[in-house]
Order: C-alpha cells, then sequence, then structure tokens
C-alpha cells in the first residue's frame, strides 16, 4: 500500500511540475497561441541547427543540445504578450531555438 501511495504522489508531483511550468511562463507574460505535435511523431530532443517540424506547418530551430526521447508529444507555442518573443515546450519541457515556417 505504501508503494501505490508513493506512486501515486510522485505522478501528483509530475503532472503539477509541468503544469508548474506553463503558469511560470504564463506569469513572465507568454500565453498558448497554438498546440500541435511533431510531425514525425518521434522527439529525440534537440541539438544546435536541427530543425523539427510541427504539424500545423511551423519549424523550431534548435540553439542548445538537449537529449530527450518522446513519442507523439503535445507541443506548446507561446508567446509574450508584449515583446515578439516565441517559447516552444514540447513534453512538458522548454527548449531553447528561433520558430519559423
Amino acid at each position: 500500500m505504501k508503494k501505490i501511495s508513493a506512486i501515486l504522489l510522485f505522478g501528483m508531483i509530475s503532472l503539477s511540475a509541468s503544469a508548474s511550468d506553463l503558469e511560470d511562463l504564463a506569469k513572465d507574460g507568454y500565453g498558448v497561441i497554438d498546440e500541435t505535435s511533431v510531425t514525425d511523431n518521434s522527439f529525440n530532443g534537440c541539438e544546435h541547427g536541427k530543425i523539427i517540424a510541427f504539424d500545423n506547418g511551423m519549424k523550431f530551430k534548435c540553439s542548445e543540445y538537449n537529449y530527450h526521447y518522446s513519442y507523439n508529444p503535445d507541443v506548446y507555442i507561446l508567446k509574450h504578450v508584449q515583446y515578439n518573443d516565441y517559447k516552444v515546450v514540447i513534453d512538458d519541457e522548454e527548449f531553447e531555438g528561433s520558430l519559423g515556417r
């Protein structure tokens, strides 16, 4: 029973951590402008210069190295309400780079 409680608690912490990341970005002035997914369904993280295509027709060019594997992850594109600054959150993790078509 203790093991099940620990697993449930860990799951709740994980869910709240990802919601917290989006919440923190919202507090910093970012709002979600689009929800999409990775075109080829498989995401292997970022490496400098790598281009990742999204189903909405946009492309993201990585400017960092960050390995993260996920199959068919959710992608959120956020824009700052005052500045022309975008953020990309893939599988609940923020990645550095630029966004374009």
